[in-house]
């Protein structure tokens, strides 16, 4: 069932091995009495199925489960299908499967929404969204250095202590857990 789902998602590609349906994780929710908020961590992701069932929940009780996903980014098998889809790595291919499960949620709420008609109390449209992370170094350059090691020609080196190449978002997210701002916050 969960590879028949990958594939009616991925326009008939089979691009995972052994996925969990949704329907599985879906009543494993409903098992575990989510309430509305709960954060759900899967640090095995694979192909997202949770990230997808969580989704669904959403939409269905109208509830919010906002959901973190970890995975290494393992490499995709070139010879696989995944591998001649163009997917490199088995994170992009879970990242590539929430944004079109979704759409395909998006889509099926814009199908049944009622809102437009006398006496409809429609549920409110689920979070759909999601922002990607990497484990990286930090964005700034070593600036802490003892008297002894301070050289007045290294001192034009300190005036800029960020890292080349790096964005004003690389540096947002660093800030963020430092001062206890979460992820999810709104971001202008």
């Amino acid at each position: 069932e969960g590879k028949q789902e990958l594939k009616r998602l991925f326009d008939g590609v089979g691009v995972f091995d052994g996925p969990k349906p949704v329907k599985l994780l879906k009543t494993l929710g409903l098992i575990a009495n989510l309430s509305d908020g709960d954060m759900i961590l899967d640090f095995f992701s694979g192909s997202s199925t949770l990230a997808h069932a969580a989704m669904e929940l959403s939409k269905e009780s109208g509830d919010c489960y906002p959901f973190i996903m970890v995975q290494i980014p393992e490499a995709v098998d070139s010879c696989s299908e995944a591998g001649k889809a163009g997917y490199l790595t088995i994170c992009e291919l879970g990242e590539e499967r929430i944004r079109r499960a979704g759409k395909m949620i998006a889509a099926k709420i814009d199908k049944t929404d009622r809102r437009h008609e006398p006496d409809a109390n429609p549920k409110p449209n689920p979070d759909l969204g999601f922002r990607v992370l990497a484990i990286d170094s930090s964005n700034m350059k070593n600036a802490y250095f003892t008297p002894e090691e301070t050289v007045q020609e290294r001192l034009l080196d300190v005036v800029d202590n960020l890292k080349e190449g790096r964005t004003g978002f690389d540096l947002l997210f660093e800030i963020l857990p430092k001062f206890r701002i979460p992820y999810s916050a709104k971001i202008e």
